[in-house]
């Protein structure tokens, strides 16, 4: 039986890419959190601090994670004491905790940890204060702000221990903002400003020139959201109306990309962390039946090797998709080539299909998940997601 699978309506169904892009791992034993911070260290997650409730106690417990047995430890606690809102950075051989709040007061407090010891370190106090607040590494350093009231950004050199001042942030000031490297830039986008709306704009900065530039924005707007590098990309988990929504962003185009749907719980408030080609999602609050919880949860997101781009020619598009077939159809006759992969990037289907009259349609000796790529004689290009049974 022929089932209708328009792409705009396919690309929400998340349950067909579960089992592509999200698995769920071993929850976290510490108790359950959102506000909390992570960085990784030689390949392994660090993770802690963060609030068991609205209006209830911050926590400094700190824990690590082995990808390659699924396994938590707890390690020391976090030394300057309970925070929620605090940012974990670093560049993948030392990593940092920051910032945060006990209870009202921003603070300005640096700590490296060092796991060979299984101790902290207090570094240079930023000459600001932040809660709320990820900032992105680039190059050794480390980039934060701006502050709630003015535009300041400042760059923590992990060598030297010291704080300077870059070029000022161009944008709304704003806190629960997103942050990402990816390409030798820095991107800030989302997030809120103190007695004002939520943002889905986005500024990228430059470390070479030491200068900003707006970049396309995000929608839904959010301010509970997060975002990571992964394999030097940028990724947001989007959770602005009631989303749970992966985008990845696209410089050359300079636009974002949908790729895929959470498939359990909304999870607002949590950290997307990026560690060898996936990225994590580690607390946060779980959207249920009722209201929101702490969650203890960690999930695994791994990006398909073929993604989807934008829609560049409207004249060609999927009606639906039955046993073994693709049926596309065009609004003007035109000669035009598909190509379809696996979301593990395999190849299964590259042909020409001319159009004329009514609907064409195409054999896919596949069952499952797949990408397929439109392109017409002007090169213009249609990609998306579908599912063939």
């Amino acid at each position: 039986m022929r089932q209708l699978l328009f792409c705009a309506i396919f690309l929400h169904l998340s349950a067909l890419l579960i089992a592509q892009d999200w698995t769920q791992l071993t929850d976290i034993p510490g108790v359950g959190r959102y506000w909390s911070a992570a960085f990784t260290i030689n390949n392994k997650i660090y993770t802690g601090t963060g609030v068991t409730d609205f209006g209830g106690d911050a926590t400094q417990d700190m824990w690590e994670y082995d990808p390659s047995s699924d396994t938590w430890t707890q390690i020391a606690d976090y030394p300057a004491g309970i925070r929620e809102g605090a940012d974990g950075f670093g560049d993948g051989n030392r990593g940092f905790l920051a910032f945060g709040t006990s209870f009202i007061q921003f603070t300005s407090t640096v700590y490296e940890y060092l796991p060979v010891t299984n101790t902290w370190e207090a570094k240079a106090s930023c000459p600001a204060s932040f809660a709320y607040s990820h900032g992105f590494t680039l190059n050794g350093k480390y980039y934060i702000g701006p502050e709630n009231g003015n535009n300041k950004m400042h760059a923590y050199d992990f060598d030297s221990d010291s704080w300077s001042e870059v070029a000022p942030f161009p944008g709304q000031d704003r806190r629960a903002q997103v942050a990402f490297a990816a390409n030798g830039k820095g991107y800030i986008g989302l997030g809120a400003f103190v007695f004002g709306g939520v943002l889905g704009d986005f500024y990228a900065y430059d470390p070479v020139a030491d200068s900003w530039e707006q970049k396309a924005s995000l929608s839904p707007v959010s301010d509970q959201s997060c975002a990571t590098s992964i394999n030097n990309e940028g990724y947001v988990f989007n959770v602005g109306q009631n989303g749970k929504s992966v985008y990845k962003y696209n410089e050359t185009l300079d636009e974002w990309e949908f790729l895929s749907s959470h498939p359990g719980d909304r999870i607002s408030n949590g950290t997307f962390i990026g560690l060898n080609g996936a990225g994590y999602l580690v607390f946060g609050e779980r959207t249920i039946s009722g209201g929101n919880i702490p969650s203890q949860q960690l999930w695994r997101y791994i990006p398909s090797s073929v993604s989807i781009n934008k829609l560049e020619d409207k004249s060609i598009g999927l009606i639906y998709s039955q046993s073994g077939a693709l049926v596309f159809n065009s609004s003007i006759p035109q000669i035009a080539r598909i190509k379809v992969w696996t979301l593990d990037g395999k190849l299964i289907q590259d042909q020409e299909l001319s159009f004329s009259d009514g609907p064409t349609s195409i054999p896919v000796q596949y069952s499952g998940v797949i990408v397929y790529q439109l392109s017409n004689q002007n090169g213009l290009i249609h990609s998306s997601k579908c599912h063939v049974q």
